[in-house]
């Protein structure tokens, strides 16, 4: 819509806020009431038009079509939507002028009956009829058609008012928490909350965002994991804790990366990776289930089939690809000439664990389309996990893989502090040598190892990702109500 029209609309319609404000009828009232949804309405159709009953709805003009001396509404309340009719045999003339001044976007209070048009319409055939909300500026007659995907992020109310299709996405994430903390619930796991302002941000390799606490005068990050917190309540004698919550990374933006996103994390005390992989397939399982009602959902060109979960070694797979056994091989420039047969940069820091992990995403992960469960991973890669008995070069862990994401983390806790320590110093170095990722020693989860933290079991889930897979939706953003953009 040109700007030039838009300004014209608003103008019109704030003459009728002020005309409605003379007349004493307030444009905004306090007060809204009805006796059904929508849905229950049209549920209830046969028995409510049988017996002549009359209800009252609230809800958004969506349309207003004039036939003569009968006017037509389309409205829409979050439960669905509903046809009104509006005739001078059942108004007055106040109440039917009233009608013909409403614009789409205005909310109404309408009392009527159930009745069915000619063409067996159903509708409501309306007795009485307020404005509850005035909507001053017009909804988009093009938002469906809309190609410029920044400005649907920016005005995500419009974009979910006029596009079910988003809205259903939103829909099933909240559907998809409430099942996740039910099924984590019937398992014994205890809901807790842990600190988003930090003053060590840990748990993961990430660039925090940093803020600063005026009265106590302290630097601060937010949070990039909860981690380590939620293992120090499983040092204070709970023994199966999760959290699901928002965990900031500064990092960069793509189709599955957005600074802010939604993480489940749970610990579980005397369980370990391989516990947790066949805890990983059922909650997965039963998740996809009773979300979409099938083990098969639609992603792009394919279908997922989340029923049967194969498993593969980290370290296998990823030797295999690279022709190089990354167990035997630790000196990272043996790994730059494979960047440049393969025609990538490598990145600016090059220990060991970055330069396989960056191989990694590079070349093997795109490729995995079925959920896939990645085990035991180079122990330099994963300073908080637990070396396997068997290999001492191995750490206890994995990921789950689907559509080329990382979907799942997991692994066997490190509970030994003196190990802990030497690994957080490991990653000092890499931190001294540049790598920004690497958060400093966190002196008080070392205190806390050092009273004894039972052997455990901990995992993280994107939920967001989680959704994309479920509702076939290809930008994290597409998840998010509300994602970062840069000012207008």
């Amino acid at each position: 819509m040109a700007l030039e029209r838009l300004e014209e609309i608003r103008d019109l319609r704030l003459k009728k806020r002020q005309q409605l404000i003379a007349a004493g009828k307030p444009p905004y009232p306090s007060e809204a009431r009805r006796t059904h949804t929508v849905a229950e309405a049209l549920k209830n159709f046969s028995s409510l038009s049988t017996d002549k009953q009359a209800i009252m709805l609230t809800g958004r003009v969506m349309a207003v079509r004039a036939h003569g001396g009968v006017i037509f509404i389309d409205l829409h309340d979050q439960s669905g939507a509903i046809q009104l009719q509006a005739n001078k045999k059942t108004l007055a003339e106040a109440e039917f002028s009233q009608v013909k001044a409403l614009d789409s976007g205005d909310f109404v209070q309408v009392a009527g009956f159930l009745t069915k048009t000619q063409r067996g319409v159903e509708t409501v055939e309306i007795t009485e009829i307020t404005l509850i909300s005035k909507a001053i500026r017009p909804l988009p007659d093009n938002w469906y058609g809309l190609k410029d995907i920044e400005t649907r992020y920016r005005q995500r109310e419009v974009d979910l008012l006029m596009n079910p299709a988003v809205r259903s996405v939103f829909e099933t994430k909240a559907k998809t928490i409430s099942a996740l903390r039910a099924y984590l619930e019937k398992e014994g796991f205890t809901e807790v909350e842990t600190p988003v302002l930090q003053s060590i941000a840990g748990g993961a390799a990430a660039k925090p965002f940093t803020t600063h606490h005026n009265a106590l005068d302290m630097s601060l990050t937010l949070r990039i994991a909860p981690e380590l917190y939620l293992k120090r309540l499983l040092v204070g004698g709970f023994e199966k804790v999760y959290e699901i919550g928002r965990n900031f990374r500064n990092e960069g933006i793509s189709r599955q990366h957005n600074p802010e996103f939604t993480m489940l994390e749970f610990y579980w005390a005397y369980a370990d990776y391989e516990d947790l992989m066949d805890f990983t397939e059922h909650l997965l399982q039963t998740i996809t289930k009773a979300i979409t009602g099938n083990m098969e959902t639609a992603w792009q060109d394919t279908q997922l089939n989340w029923k049967s979960i194969t498993r593969q070694r980290y370290v296998d797979i990823v030797s295999d690809r690279l022709d190089l056994n990354i167990l035997e091989e630790k000196d990272p420039n043996a790994y730059l000439e494979i960047f440049k047969r393969e025609g990538l940069e490598a990145p600016t820091v090059r220990t060991y664990a970055k330069v396989v992990d960056e191989l990694y995403k590079a070349l093997v992960r795109p490729g995995i389309v079925q959920p896939t469960i990645l085990y035991d991973y180079p122990v330099e890669m994963v300073p908080l996990a637990k070396t396997s008995l068997a290999d001492s070069r191995i750490a206890e862990m994995f990921q789950l893989v689907v559509a080329g994401t990382e979907l799942v983390k997991a692994y066997s806790e490190l509970n030994d502090p003196v190990i802990q320590r030497e690994r957080f110093e490991e990653q000092q170095k890499a931190r001294a040598a540049g790598d920004e990722e690497m958060p400093p020693i966190d002196e008080s989860y070392i205190r806390a190892l050092e009273y004894g933290m039972p052997p455990a079991g901990g995992l993280g889930l994107g939920v967001d990702r989680l959704i994309m897979l479920l509702t076939n939706t290809s930008n994290l953003r597409d998840t998010i109500l509300f994602p970062l953009l840069k000012n207008e």
